[in-house]
């Protein structure tokens, strides 16, 4: 190889080296994009079948303020979506007459239910319009379909609430859906 070739491949692997790096710096310096990506590693890192997650459609990062993690209009939504559900279980076990706790389906989508309610429940925000309540982080929604440890299919959301630099996940709760 020539002294000239050897020179000019340093050179290009210089340039190129910190061309990426200058792009992750600057590039990758938005919460609103991390946000996003942050909270798909944790969707992943979150489901009993990583590998079988099929994403569907991530929201646009909304903000967050104080401990207010769901709006008023959020939780009407959930508590329809939770409705559902419960119809359906009462409809499969005949009112649970027939529930059938080895029956995996309906015991596992009674348990993400009772989960998701019960986050519903912890994070109900509190009605004080006199405060100014300030920037705390970012929400992202995942709905997605996987695979439960059975082998069964699922349709749910992920709701996923960061710091305000996007770089962890500080609450993560799952929502059935139909």
């Amino acid at each position: 190889m020539r002294p000239g070739t050897r020179l000019a491949i340093i050179l290009a692997s210089i340039i190129l080296f910190w061309g990426v790096v200058g792009y992750l710096v600057f590039r990758g310096d938005n919460p609103k994009m991390r946000a996003v990506k942050v909270a798909e590693l944790a969707l992943k890192a979150s489901v009993d079948d990583p590998k079988s997650v099929k994403i569907i459609g991530i929201s646009q990062p909304d903000s967050v303020f104080d401990k207010e993690y769901i709006t008023m209009d959020e939780k009407m939504s959930i508590s329809m979506a939770m409705m559902k559900i419960n119809e359906k279980v009462m409809k499969l076990t005949d009112g649970l007459k027939n529930f059938n706790p080895d029956d995996k389906e309906i015991a596992g989508l009674m348990e993400r239910q009772m989960e998701a309610m019960s986050v519903l429940r912890s994070m109900t925000p509190q009605v004080d319009d006199n405060v100014t309540k300030s920037f705390t982080g970012w929400k992202v929604k995942i709905e997605y379909e996987g695979k439960d440890m059975g082998g069964k299919p699922y349709r749910s959301e992920y709701w996923f609430i960061l710091d305000k630099d996007a770089q962890f996940v500080i609450k993560s709760f799952e929502i059935p859906l139909m």
